[in-house]
């Protein structure tokens, strides 16, 4: 164990102890990042920012106090930002008087000065085994009630994942002439259940769903619990069973007692292949749910091979992207933007394409979505942003005629405390002027979170950037998101035309965006532009700048240079 490990347990010890004792929170203050995170399954909640974490402290401490420490242990573990510690405590509360089972995670990061600073905080309740304590501690655990732990989920009552697979495996053997489905059931936004109804509610939803399962009457079916609010069910399979399963699960959903539609999702397997483990059929059934997950208008869907096909090409992309960067697999493309009166170019879009060594080229459309899935996007962007700051002072420096060039900031970036330092230091490095280095932030970002959007393009542009909000039009809060968002140039998405018939409404739309764009002093760009009828229309309306496959496709920054 070296000398900084020792130190991080023994700093998360006193803190911990100091807590515990008396709510005090003056040390551990001390040490809290400016965006320090906590968040609690104690009574749900979250928090950002250390006077909003102090006082979620406090308020956690005080649902439990006073406390003993009967005992702990701690486990470290180092992480690509710093480090953090476990501590799994074992508590006496007087307040409900009886032992609590309390794990607390501190995460840190190293400053310069190698003194650590607390970045998250995350404290909960180990409920399964406080449960398992009592009974142990009171006697209540014999022979029979030992197995009843092994076998069954303790909120619900229906079988736990490992009893599940098990009763599934001899249920298929043992009718090898009879056909089966497998259905995987999710409770859509169950966190934000959580948050607004408290813990207790959402358990008792669990349980409902539970009861629900274990009262199925049909001959050959199985059902379980996998984990938080994730359940599955094995069922002879009949002609439409499936449907009046799902239509039936919906129902009960929607007859639970909340100020609150209970949507559920499903996915379907339908068993084709006895051989396979019965974890690989829930794996199957997982895929159809997460396709399923997020439309409400049919939320359901049924497993088929195209899905494996396409996570088995997810997985290889997986598998190469670390490699990528070191590779320099990675390159940057660029696609001018023209002004549409004298079709002159103002500039470009910085674009990347992937050339593969283990799988080829990969279309940006297969490899984006799986990255910002899995957070590597940050990598991609930061590696094009730098990338597009290298050419444009090579430019600079050759005596070029240079315009802007727009880099996509991702939704997941977004997140990042540091963005905006980051690509500040990235122009400062190369000695850009700010007009140089303009970011499109795409329109579905402020869908997911307007509260972080709005602040961090505040933020981009006090720091001097050019914001362009991408694919405007696409998405659902068009409107609401121009009093919200500091943007200075919109890119409207051409889907609007994708008629020949530009009088109809789609023409119209566009027309009247061009004239609220006018109104709010805001540049407009068309993208997507493919053929000349488009444009002359574009013209029409008031459109000053285009982009698209008619004036140029994306081409290589040496093809690019040539046009300088």
């Amino acid at each position: 164990m070296d000398i900084k490990q020792e130190d991080i347990i023994l700093l998360t010890k006193n803190l911990i102890n100091e807590y515990l004792h008396d709510g005090s929170v003056e040390e551990l203050s001390m040490l809290l990042d400016e965006d320090v995170v906590a968040y609690s399954h104690l009574h749900i909640n979250y928090v950002r920012g250390s006077w909003n974490v102090r006082q979620f402290l406090s308020r956690q401490y005080e649902r439990l106090a006073p406390l003993e420490m009967n005992r702990c242990k701690y486990r470290y573990s180092t992480t690509e930002e710093g480090a953090s510690v476990i501590a799994k405590m074992i508590l006496t509360c007087t307040k409900v008087k009886r032992l609590i089972f309390l794990n607390m995670i501190v995460m840190y990061r190293y400053r310069e000065n190698d003194c650590p600073l607390i970045t998250g905080i995350h404290i909960y309740r180990d409920f399964r085994h406080e449960n398992t304590f009592r009974m142990v501690s009171t006697g209540k655990v014999n022979g029979r009630a030992a197995e009843y732990l092994n076998t069954y989920d303790e909120l619900t009552g229906i079988y736990n994942k490992q009893a599940f697979y098990d009763k599934t495996q001899e249920m298929l053997q043992e009718n090898p002439d009879k056909s089966f489905d497998l259905l995987r059931i999710n409770i859509e936004r169950f966190k934000v259940l959580n948050d607004l109804f408290g813990e207790a509610v959402g358990d008792k939803l669990l349980r409902y769903i539970g009861r629900f399962l274990k009262e199925i009457n049909l001959p050959l079916c199985v059902s379980g619990r996998l984990y938080a609010d994730n359940f599955v069910v094995c069922y002879e399979a009949g002609k439409g069973d499936s449907q009046r399963m799902i239509n039936t699960m919906q129902m009960m959903a929607d007859s639970f007692a909340l100020n609150h539609r209970t949507v559920l999702s499903f996915g379907l397997y339908r068993i084709d292949d006895k051989s396979l483990p019965i974890s690989v059929m829930c794996d199957r059934a997982n895929m159809a749910l997460w396709k399923a997950k997020g439309n409400f208008k049919t939320p359901y869907c049924e497993y088929d091979e195209d899905m494996r096909r396409q996570v088995l090409k997810e997985q290889k992309i997986i598998n190469s992207m670390e490699r990528a960067i070191e590779n320099k697999e990675f390159a940057i493309y660029l696609q001018p933007k023209y002004n549409l009166q004298d079709e002159s170019i103002i500039g470009a879009e910085a674009l990347v394409r992937w050339n593969s060594r283990d799988n080829g080229f990969i279309a940006p459309s297969d490899f984006i979505p799986v990255f910002e899935n899995n957070g590597f996007v940050y990598e991609v962007d930061k590696f094009i942003w730098e990338e597009t700051c290298r050419y444009l002072r090579k430019w600079l420096d050759e005596g070029r005629y240079v315009q802007p060039i727009s880099v996509n900031v991702s939704r997941i970036d977004l997140y990042d405390p540091k963005l905006v330092s980051y690509l500040v230091g990235l122009r400062s490095k190369y000695k850009l002027p700010p007009r140089y280095l303009e970011l499109e932030i795409t329109e579905s970002a402020y869908t997911e979170d307007p509260e972080q959007i709005i602040s961090m393009t505040k933020q981009l542009s006090d720091a001097g950037f050019t914001i362009l909000m991408d694919d405007f039009g696409s998405g659902y809060s068009s409107l609401n998101m121009l009093k919200d968002i500091q943007i200075d140039t919109l890119k409207l998405d051409m889907g609007f035309l994708k008629s020949s018939d530009h009088s109809a409404k789609g023409g119209n739309i566009l027309a009247a965006i061009m004239q609220m764009a006018h109104s709010l002093k805001m540049q407009t760009i068309a993208e997507g532009v493919e053929t000349r009828e488009q444009a002359e229309f574009l013209k029409k309306i008031g459109c000053q700048c285009v982009q698209g496959f008619y004036f140029a496709r994306p081409m290589t920054a040496a093809e690019f240079e040539k046009l300088l």
